[in-house]
């Protein structure tokens, strides 16, 4: 007796699938309708003859797919007169999202499960002020490099569903259809609408582009910083000098990655700063990760691999990389570890980190050379940066008063305190000469310096107070 093992489920199930699939071809016996009509007239072999290639890509790269497709398509005009997006066609049934494409194609028949139907299209984000419409199902004959007749189909599905893009290939040759892949996304590169633009992750991304948003490119002149000597020198060197010695450096066996960590008290300008650095770097891809965004750092440093020259910005970097007797194993540390170690060394990706804790920063962080190659301290405004900061907060109004006591009144605090005192000071200015007189400036004099000074030292008092568990209310109140 010859024994047997029973038949795996997957086995079972795989099977019937397949012979519902050929029952189902050989029951619609009708005439083959548009597109499959001219589809397959195109690439000149029954359903049966057809192999298939397919791809997944992320949902990100949807508009970058449709061009890459398109230009693809319009490298080989001998194909058409039109262009390739004029040349989309569409399918439409239950099957469409279900089936592989030769099946759709070969139910477009009288009865069938599937039809022709118009193009749909999607609208996707192609920067912070720019969209682009997509097929959200669309086909496309061309063919091989080597000339051989293939078809392209293309589905970008609902971003609701944050299911990934395919790309699928049909003709009668294997090599064909495979070179054929191939070129599209490598096209891809090439017409990237990420490259040089400023993104940021997260679940609730830009119109169509699932988890990626885009960014305006922050413009921040180099005289609104007030840092000490030599701090911005020292970073625009790294971050803009070094990038662009890129090839010398490579050509010199010497990496070219970096990381930059700006740390300091709150309110000091970190943001403001790196801002400013970006404002540099115009032509370099920038991801800035932030909040619940750094779950994401592994996609970050995917893209910025891929999408280099290219900067990813880590905010609070403390809020992920604390020394690990704090906060035990933390896989979001680990992540943004093995990301700034796995870059290669010709990789051309500065990561730039600020934290309000430097001491608190993971010491494999801190201390790796390769990891971060410049710390810069962005610290609390001496005397001289509060004065300056006071004059350029207040360079929009006429100003009739000593700064002194302002500048005094002000030491040890950050700039966005100089800042909203500042602000205070003007609104009292307002308020004390309320008439609105065409042309003239607000003019800021000593009594509304003073006024608002003593305001704020009354209430830091009553916080303080408040604070130790003292009355806020004042004897006799």
């Amino acid at each position: 007796m010859t024994l047997t093992h029973p038949p795996d489920s997957l086995d079972i199930v795989s099977g019937a699938l397949s012979h519902l699939s050929h029952r189902a071809r050989a029951l619609d016996t009708g005439p083959l309708e548009e597109p499959a009509l001219h589809i397959f007239s195109h690439l000149a072999v029954p359903p049966d003859a057809v192999i298939s290639h397919r791809r997944s890509l992320p949902a990100y790269q949807a508009a970058t797919l449709v061009l890459a497709v398109e230009a693809y398509a319009d490298d080989r005009p001998e194909e058409s007169t039109s262009s390739a997006a004029q040349r989309w066609s569409s399918v439409r049934g239950h099957e469409r999202f279900h089936d592989d494409l030769v099946a759709m194609l070969s139910s477009c028949r009288r009865g069938g499960s599937c039809r022709g139907a118009p193009v749909e299209y999607r609208s996707v984000d192609t920067g912070p002020e720019s969209t682009m419409s997509v097929p959200a199902f669309g086909l496309l004959d061309t063919c091989s490099p080597g000339g051989i007749p293939v078809a392209v189909a293309i589905h970008i599905p609902d971003p609701a569903h944050q299911g990934p893009l395919q790309i699928e290939v049909i003709c009668r040759d294997r090599d064909a259809g495979a070179s054929t892949l191939d070129s599209i996304v490598s096209l891809m590169d090439e017409h990237d609408v990420m490259r040089g633009q400023v993104l940021t992750l997260g679940s609730s991304g830009g119109r169509g582009n699932g988890l990626v948003r885009f960014m305006t490119r922050p413009t921040v002149a180099g005289e609104d910083l007030i840092l000490p000597d030599g701090t911005l020198e020292a970073m625009t060197r790294h971050l803009v000098t070094v990038g662009s010695s890129a090839a010398r450096l490579r050509e010199a066996g010497q990496h070219v990655g970096r990381g930059i960590l700006l740390y300091g008290p709150p309110g000091t300008g970190k943001t403001h700063t790196v801002r400013h650095l970006l404002g540099l770097v115009p032509d370099s891809t920038v991801i800035v990760l932030t909040g619940s965004a750094m779950r994401h750092i592994a996609e970050a440093t995917t893209l910025a691999r891929r999408l280099s020259p290219s900067v990813v910005v880590v905010e609070d970097v403390d809020l992920i990389a604390r020394e690990r007797e704090e906060t035990g194993v933390n896989s979001l540390l680990f992540a943004l570890l093995d990301a700034m170690d796995g870059m290669d060394g010709d990789a051309d990706v500065t990561f730039v980190l600020t934290t309000n804790r430097p001491d608190s920063i993971e010491r494999a962080v801190r201390d790796r050379p390769g990891r971060i190659d410049l710390a810069v301290e962005i610290p609390l405004p001496d005397a001289r940066g509060r004065a300056r900061l006071a004059e350029r907060y207040l360079s929009a109004v006429d100003v009739a008063a000593d700064l002194t006591p302002l500048v005094e009144a002000t030491e040890g605090g950050t700039a966005s305190y100089v800042r909203e005192l500042v602000r205070r000071i003007v609104v009292a200015a307002i308020e004390r000469d309320d008439h609105d007189v065409d042309g003239r400036r607000t003019m800021i004099t000593d009594s509304d310096i003073a006024a608002v000074l003593a305001a704020s030292v009354d209430e830091r008092q009553r916080l303080t107070r408040s604070l130790l568990g003292g009355s806020s209310v004042t004897p006799g109140g």
